[in-house]
């Protein structure tokens, strides 16, 4: 075969090949001509729209402005010597300090810190190493501090944390924060019985300790000098009574304890069962100690399942807030059957609970069950102990196997766990 004849083959084409390449150089030149026809004057898309090209070119020409004032201050900054504790915000901009940099110095000074050194400058919010190195040779502390410290030290005088009153520890030194939670850490029967026991007080660090240490005079003697005998009931003295009376503080934890745990004192010789507590100081206040009957005790007791927001009210340490709080639990529960059950209660601190169970009774004629055979999703899922899915598995298993007739078969078939089958078992029933 020649030369022609395999060009010729080569480079033929059947009807299909033909036809498609016919439509590929139709979309090439679509592809090539359209742009020609559209946007045949050339002419920029701002430049159709003159006033939107005259915004942005007046925006750019003031942000050009902004950028060359900008440098220009920063290349003016003249530094000169300056006292961080008094300069105002136009000196410190003129520093070169930022508006978020001058505004957090500010800030800083007026909750009554200082800048001791140079070096507290790096405690600013914003401040950078670059500008902290360019102001440091120029930061000039006068030595007023030193002079207010010389006025606090002549305000100080001994004093006794157990006894001083808030007007003189203020005049000591004690911040409004520090006075009031050392107030209401004795109001709470609290008791500093020596000097580093200030540390305790939220609010107080090591530094503060410091400042008062050598000026903090606390009675040793305290259980010799404040003990007193008095009538009492031992299952209602508070924490300070029993300290009035010369018991041990380990003691008293456990005599609290005891109580908390829903024991009583029927007679004096139960105080006998607290490990720990001494012969002679039972010999000492077996007299003086007074129990009432149990009858009188039922009457005074307030029933945790009958109560109403105003009795709720009498107990130590609950207002509005928590009695309303109380009842709304109570009610989405069905009743309390322990004591224990009132941690739940949002706000409801643990401590609270122990200082008011000894005024509480619970009658458990008064608790609401659940039917778990006719109840509906709805009625077990708004219990505080059933979620939706261990509501949907009852009805799931009362589908599959019928009535239900052991309240245990729940537990074994896994729709509660061990610890929440317990907790929601007295709320539950079978017919």
């Amino acid at each position: 075969m020649s030369f022609k004849k395999h060009l010729k083959t080569y480079f033929s084409f059947s009807s299909s090949e033909r036809k498609s390449l016919i439509i590929l150089l139709t979309i090439l030149a679509i592809v090539f001509v359209y742009p020609i026809f559209i946007n045949s004057d050339n002419v920029p898309v701002w430049d159709k729209n003159p006033e939107k090209q005259k915004r942005l070119d007046s925006l750019l020409a003031v942000l050009q402005i902004k950028s060359d004032h900008k440098q220009e201050a920063i290349k003016s900054h003249e530094l000169f010597f300056f006292d961080p504790n008094h300069i105002d915000s136009l000196g410190l901009l003129s520093l070169g300090f930022s508006n978020y940099q001058a505004k957090n110095l500010l800030k800083y000074r007026r909750s009554g810190a200082r800048v001791s050194e140079d070096v507290d400058l790096k405690k600013i919010y914003g401040m950078t190493d670059v500008l902290y190195l360019k102001l440091q040779p120029f930061v000039r502390i006068s030595p007023e501090k030193n002079i207010s410290c010389s006025i606090v030290k002549a305000q100080l005088r001994p004093f006794d944390p157990n006894k001083t009153d808030s007007l003189a520890l203020l005049s000591l030194g004690f911040s409004k924060f520090q006075t009031r939670n050392i107030l209401n850490y004795r109001r709470k029967d609290g008791w500093f019985n020596k000097k580093d026991d200030l540390m305790n007080i939220y609010g107080i660090d090591s530094s503060d300790y410091k400042r008062f240490e050598k000026y903090i005079r606390i009675d040793s003697g305290r259980n010799v000098n404040e003990s007193y005998l008095f009538s009492f009931n031992p299952n209602s003295i508070s924490r300070k009574g029993w300290d009035s009376l010369g018991v041990e503080e380990r003691v008293i934890d456990r005599v609290k304890k005891f109580l908390a745990k829903g024991g009583r004192f029927q007679k004096a010789e139960d105080l006998k069962i607290i490990y720990g507590f001494d012969s002679l100081k039972y010999s000492e206040l077996h007299s003086f100690i007074s129990i009432p009957n149990e009858r009188a005790v039922e009457i005074a007791l307030i029933d945790l399942n009958r109560a109403d927001s105003i009795q709720l009210l009498r107990l130590p340490g609950i207002g509005p807030y928590l009695s309303r709080r109380i009842i709304n639990y109570r009610d989405k529960l069905g009743g309390f059957y322990s004591m224990n059950q009132l941690v739940d209660v949002y706000g409801l601190k643990k401590s609270r609970v122990d200082s008011i169970c000894s005024s509480l009774k619970i009658d458990l004629s008064h608790l609401r069950c659940i039917n778990v055979n006719v109840a509906s999703i709805e009625e077990l899922s708004i219990h505080p102990y059933i979620s939706y899915r261990e509501a949907s598995d009852i009805l799931r298993l009362r589908k599959r196997k019928g009535r239900i007739l052991d309240l245990e078969s729940l537990r074994k078939k896994k729709i509660f766990q061990d610890s929440t089958f317990n907790r929601v078992k007295p709320y539950l029933s079978l017919e």
